[in-house]
């Protein structure tokens, strides 16, 4: 049986609550430990991040500690927990790390400073996990994160804020829903917001194949299908910054791909090129894939098919078009919310582009494109 080693982020929060205690006039951890239920022993270790403050202590900490605030207590006790059912090396710590910073993006600045740690953790001491804590600036970090009051929008708000559709026009939509957010607020920052939204009009918006990969993670299960025309089709082989983890989406039905130029070398088709990437990468990431794994090949059978248009490289060559710029991707996503959210970039495999350029089309660009693509992919397992 492998041996656990130490949860760095319980040990984060023992040095934070060591800290408040500090700053709390020299109360002692016994009378901490009084008024949390807890043994005096049992808190000195979940100070020393021996022991684990469990979530049924939530209330009491707060009341205890009042710079604290309950949501990001939760959520930080709920992160330890999850982080010790892994607890076997840093590598799957890293991983179920970069799965909760998925999950939970507000907890992501947190946990995207343990770097350093995971790579020192599987051998380093209390002591020296203690002093990389403290040179990384977690217990900082932790401690802002804890005493900061997080933003409560309802369900409604949080679905509905920036879904635009072509039936609602964009700014009708928005200045609704920041008039029912903000109500209440002077007016003279609504008036400051929607003075925003109409200057944003005039301002393309430049988004790199990373920006890309982040957005896609963030709303993926508001994705029902993605068509992407692509002109070398090593480019969608890259699944360190695409993972396609989409694919394993309820709400997910079908994601189409044509490339235009044939591949460069002699090889398996395209499409059992992905299927080998992706099964690479999520057996080396066991720990954040494995419930994908269990339906891996029934899933990439039935939701993803790829396409060479060889017949139509004309019109992909129109396709891929952007104001008089020849581009090499296109991407367009289809919402749950009946929308479609395009991206063009000239991201390529060789890196002969120079600086890379992506935008999002609008309105009547994205128009122009979806009309165009019915006629160059024709059947391709839905309509749109």
């Amino acid at each position: 049986m492998a041996q656990k080693i130490r949860n760095p982020l319980a040990q984060a929060l023992g040095l934070v609550l060591q800290g408040m205690r500090d700053k709390m006039g020299g109360i002692s951890s016994s009378e901490i430990a009084s008024s949390l239920g807890l043994a005096a022993s049992h808190y000195r270790m979940i100070e020393a991040g021996s022991a684990i403050l469990q979530p049924s202590r939530a209330i009491k900490v707060v009341q205890t500690f009042d710079t604290i605030e309950f949501v990001p207590l939760c959520q930080v006790l709920v992160c330890i927990q999850i982080l010790d059912s892994v607890r076997t090396s840093g590598t799957d710590m890293r991983v179920m790390a970069d799965v909760l910073q998925e999950a939970n993006p507000s907890i992501a600045r947190v946990l995207g400073r343990f770097s350093n740690i995971w790579t020192i953790v599987d051998h380093a001491s209390t002591a020296e996990l203690s002093r990389q804590l403290a040179a990384d600036e977690i217990d900082k970090e932790l401690t802002e994160f804890l005493t900061t009051e997080p933003v409560t929008l309802s369900a409604d708000q949080i679905g509905q804020f920036m879904s635009p559709t072509y039936q609602h026009p964009i700014s009708g939509q928005l200045y609704s829903k920041i008039g029912d957010i903000l109500q209440g607020v002077a007016p003279f920052y609504l008036d400051t917001v929607l003075q925003l939204i109409d200057n944003l009009r005039d301002i393309t918006p430049r988004v790199t194949p990373h920006e890309l990969a982040r957005w896609e993670a963030a709303h993926k299960n508001r994705i029902n299908y993605i068509v992407g025309i692509v002109r070398k089709p090593e480019i969608i082989l890259d699944v360190e910054a695409f993972d396609y983890s989409f694919l394993w989406q309820e709400n997910f039905h079908k994601m189409f791909i044509m490339h235009r130029d044939p591949p460069a070398a002699v090889r398996a088709s395209v499409k059992e090129e992905i299927v080998s990437c992706l099964r690479q990468k999520y057996e080396a990431e066991r720990v954040k894939y494995e419930r994908i794994l269990a339906v891996f090949d029934d899933t990439i059978g039935d939701k993803l098919t790829v396409r060479w248009g060889q017949d139509v490289q004309k019109e992909i060559d129109e396709l891929l078009a952007h104001r008089d710029t020849e581009m090499n991707n296109l991407w367009f996503y289809f919402m749950a919310s009946g929308y479609v959210v395009p991206f063009i970039d000239n991201a390529s495999v060789d890196g002969k582009t120079g600086a890379i350029y992506g935008t999002s089309l609008d309105y009547d660009q994205t128009c122009s494109k979806l009309v165009r693509l019915r006629e160059v992919c024709g059947d391709i397992g839905f309509a749109f």
